[in-house]
């Protein structure tokens, strides 16, 4: 494991065989669906992620500091969130170290939550939700929840570096892809996603909460949309909203 990322795992940190990852991103789709399901589930902190590599931030929570990026789980779901965004410096050795990790816990499935801009998402009521997968049995799973794949596309930032690591190690990765607002805090989006990992995870997560404090959820985390913005331009985010050229 890359020694520039730490994961600190609590005394009782549990085993579990699923992993879901939702990382600040396009509308923020993945971090409050993760944040929600934390909620939903009320799944404890479990650990923590630790580097020089990440901004000098600590996070305040009912009194108590805490580490911007943390473990939440129980015996059956692991979920990592950060209340940071990662800049580019940071994407490659975590995604090293998460997928590492992951193949010393012998998880299974990593999950990973994110969105994908699209120009008419004001004209959509209910967000589509994508799936790609790094293996055939990830792709079987995809169809059995009834999510479409996705076809042709690009993939940036964390959750893009993940997949790669995940492909090249031969961890099943899922992700899933939300129609998002490309500037605006999406909770419809991050609640069409968890819509998504009930169907695979088989769980039952309701959303109505998650849509009726939409407007309160978009004022709360808009500094932090503006400060993810910021850090996924230098990524070249917007070429997910490209075709890649075709070739023989």
């Amino acid at each position: 494991m890359s020694e520039e990322m730490r994961i600190i795992e609590n005394k009782s940190f549990p085993s579990a065989k699923c992993c879901l990852v939702g990382m600040p991103d396009t509308g923020l789709t993945g971090m409050i669906a993760a944040s929600h399901i934390v909620h939903a589930l009320d799944l404890p902190e479990i650990g923590h992620i630790e580097s020089d590599l990440l901004p000098p931030v600590m996070v305040i929570h009912e009194g108590d500091p805490k580490e911007p990026m943390r473990f939440f789980g129980d015996s059956k779901l692991t979920v990592l969130t950060s209340e940071t965004p990662i800049n580019v410096m940071v994407v490659a050795p975590l995604a090293r170290s998460l997928v590492n990790w992951a193949l010393s816990k012998k998880v299974e499935l990593l999950i990973s939550v994110s969105g994908i801009a699209i120009q008419d998402r004001m004209e959509i009521d209910t967000p589509a939700v994508y799936g790609i997968s790094t293996t055939k049995e990830g792709k079987s799973l995809l169809k059995e929840a009834g999510i479409q794949m996705l076809e042709e596309g690009f993939m940036v930032g964390p959750h893009a570096m993940i997949l790669r690591e995940s492909l090249s190690k031969g961890l099943t990765n899922l992700v899933l892809l939300a129609q998002s607002h490309s500037q605006y805090p999406d909770p419809g989006a991050a609640a069409s996603a968890i819509s998504a990992v009930n169907k695979l995870l088989k769980i039952t997560v309701d959303v109505k909460k998650l849509l009726s404090e939409a407007e309160e959820i978009r004022v709360k985390t808009r500094e932090l949309m503006q400060r993810t913005t910021k850090s996924l331009q230098g990524m070249a985010k917007g070429q997910e909203q490209e075709l890649p050229a075709m070739y023989g």
